[in-house]
């Protein structure tokens, strides 16, 4: 069976993948520097998994990681614009320098790197892999930089995946669903700024399958770039809120005066991947159900990006 460097594995994504992987088998190695102080794998205890605390910029710990690997799955990033602006330097070293790093050191071994829908930032049509780019963030500046950089190698995926969502060991409460959908549940009221913007979405599930599918079919759809996610969920975030009302009975107010500092808007084609085999199976309902679920059992505060 394969053996899976995750880097940045003990993320939002990353921990829902590791245990998918485990399940099939998989030898699992994860490289993260656990940035946020998170402990997730205090209660796996199988031999086909190993952790490893090192940082991606970090010559010598890559090269540790990489040791025995037949693939890489590099998740390992700052994430997000609000956390890129905060830390730009930070920003930069991880999402650019370290996958220098990963990619020089990786020689022939496959890859399978996550960018962001984001480098597509505000275009009024379709976006499929093949339109321009136009990141908006510092976020989706350096993600499109990190394409640029793995494809020079081959050998590669890349995903451009929709927002994620939904709950995982590692939880994110700073996702837009995620976010709004606890605030309704706090304060039964959501304030939405230009709810008009096209936002599309895809639950974490989803994500780390689409990952395991990557995998399982790398030599088949590899040397490509693919945007991930399923039509159903590009939406007005006008009716994101509308679809939370329905589960929480909060109150809607649509402002009109204030302004919301993520620009980003567009909807995105997710043919390319469905054409190889590829579907989402949950739906933005569904990931709601299972969100209210979790926080209503969460017994302390939430463990957030913010």
């Amino acid at each position: 069976m394969k053996k899976i460097l995750i880097t940045g594995g003990a993320g939002f994504v990353g921990t829902k993948l590791v245990l998918l992987l485990l399940e099939k088998g998989y030898y699992v190695k994860v490289l993260d520097n656990l940035i946020h102080n998170q402990i997730v794998f205090s209660e796996i205890k199988d031999a086909r998994f190993e952790f490893i605390k090192g940082d991606i910029t970090k010559e010598e710990d890559v090269k540790n990681a990489l040791k025995d690997i037949d693939l890489i799955v590099h998740l390992a990033a700052i994430v997000g614009a609000p956390l890129c602006d905060k830390n730009p330097e930070l920003a930069i070293k991880t999402n650019i320098n370290g996958v220098e790093i990963i990619n020089r050191l990786r020689v022939n071994i496959p890859i399978i790197f996550a960018s962001t829908g984001s480098v597509y930032g505000k275009l009024n049509e379709l976006c499929t892999e093949e339109s321009p780019v136009n990141p908006l963030s510092l976020y989706g500046k350096t993600k499109y930089i990190g394409e640029q950089i793995i494809k020079k190698s081959g050998n590669y995926i890349i995903f451009r995946p929709a927002t994620a969502f939904g709950v995982s060991p590692k939880m994110r409460t700073d996702l837009l669903i995620n976010d709004l959908l606890l605030t309704a549940l706090k304060t039964k009221k959501l304030i939405i700024f230009e709810g008009n913007a096209k936002r599309t979405f895809i639950h974490v599930s989803d994500f780390a399958m689409a990952i395991v599918y990557a995998i399982e079919n790398f030599e088949k759809i590899k040397n490509k770039i693919y945007n991930l996610g399923n039509e159903k969920m590009n939406c007005l975030k006008k009716d994101i809120a509308k679809i939370i009302a329905k589960y929480t009975e909060c109150e809607i107010e649509i402002s009109r005066s204030g302004e919301d500092p993520d620009k980003r808007d567009y909807e995105v084609s997710y043919e390319k991947i469905r054409e190889t085999g590829f579907n989402t199976c949950m739906s933005i309902e569904d990931g709601i159900r299972e969100l209210i679920e979790y926080y209503y059992t969460l017994n302390k505060d939430l463990i957030s990006n913010k």
